[in-house]
C-alpha cells in the first residue's frame, strides 16, 4: 500500500513531539481514544491515518494543518509548542503568531461537498488568513436575515469545527450543515427528544425549527465575524 503524504508528515510531526516531549505513540494514541497497533501498522507502511483522526490529532497536539496537507511550515501552530522545541534544541520551528489559511465559502454548503470522514468540506472559494483564529476550519459568507441584528445578510462567519455533537454549547451560535440545508443558527436544548436539537434564530420572524443531531453532517461554532460595511 502507498502511504498518503499526509501520513507521513503526520507521522514525522509525532516523531518530533516524542522526541522533544517525551511521550510515546501509546499516550498518543490513548488521549485521542485511537487503537494503538493501528500506529504500529502506519509506521510499517501497511494502512494510512484516517481524515477524521488526521484533524483530531492536529487540534490535539497543535499541529499545523497546513503541514499536513500542504507541506507548508512551520509543523506547529502555538508559541507553547515552539518554546518547549526552542529550547531543548537551540532552534525555532515555529514562529511566535500564525495566521491560519482558513477555507472560505462563498456559497451554500451542500452535502456533496462533505467529505467522507466528515472533518472538512471540499472545494472552497479560496482560503484567507486571519490572525490568532489559529483553531478555526471554515468561513463562510451569511445569507439571509434570520440572525439579524447579530450577523447580516453579507457578513463572513468564521467558525471552529465541531466533532461531539453531544458538547454543544446551548445558546451559542453556530453552522448546521444538514443534507437539506446550510444555516447559521443558535443551538438550543429540545424540551422531550435529547436526540434533538433546535434551531433558535435572532430575528423574532422566524419560528424555531426542530433538527435531529444524526441529522447533521456538520456542525462548526462560531468564533467571530467579518462585517461587510
Amino acid at each position: 500500500m502507498k502511504q498518503s503524504q499526509e501520513t507521513k508528515r503526520l507521522m514525522e510531526a509525532l516523531e518530533t513531539l516524542k522526541k522533544h516531549k517525551d511521550i510515546s505513540m501509546y499516550q498518543i494514541a490513548h488521549k485521542i481514544s485511537y487503537a494503538p497497533q493501528s500506529f504500529s501498522r502506519i509506521k510499517a507502511g501497511l494502512q494510512n491515518i484516517p481524515l477524521k483522526w488526521i484533524h483530531k490529532i492536529c487540534e490535539t497536539y497543535n499541529i499545523n494543518k497546513d503541514f499536513i496537507f500542504f507541506n507548508q511550515a512551520p509543523m506547529f501552530v502555538e508559541e507553547k509548542q515552539a518554546k518547549v522545541i526552542e529550547n531543548e534544541t537551540g532552534k525555532s520551528v515555529v514562529p511566535v503568531k500564525i495566521a491560519q489559511k482558513i477555507p472560505y465559502y462563498d456559497a451554500y454548503l451542500t452535502a456533496g461537498m462533505i467529505k467522507k470522514f466528515g472533518d472538512n468540506v471540499i472545494n472552497p472559494a479560496y482560503f484567507i488568513s486571519i490572525p490568532y483564529f489559529v483553531d478555526c476550519t471554515l468561513a463562510i459568507r451569511v445569507s439571509g436575515d434570520s440572525m439579524y441584528p447579530r450577523y447580516r445578510s453579507g457578513d463572513i462567519v468564521v467558525c471552529k469545527h465541531i466533532q461531539d455533537k453531544n458538547l454543544i454549547m446551548h445558546g451559542e451560535p453556530y453552522v448546521v450543515i444538514t443534507p437539506d440545508y446550510c444555516v447559521v443558527k443558535y443551538l438550543t436544548p429540545h424540551p422531550t427528544d435529547n436526540n434533538k436539537v433546535i434551531l433558535k434564530s435572532e430575528n423574532p420572524k422566524f419560528a424555531p425549527s426542530p433538527v435531529s443531531k444524526k441529522d447533521i453532517l456538520q456542525l462548526y461554532i462560531i468564533k467571530g465575524k467579518i462585517e461587510v460595511l
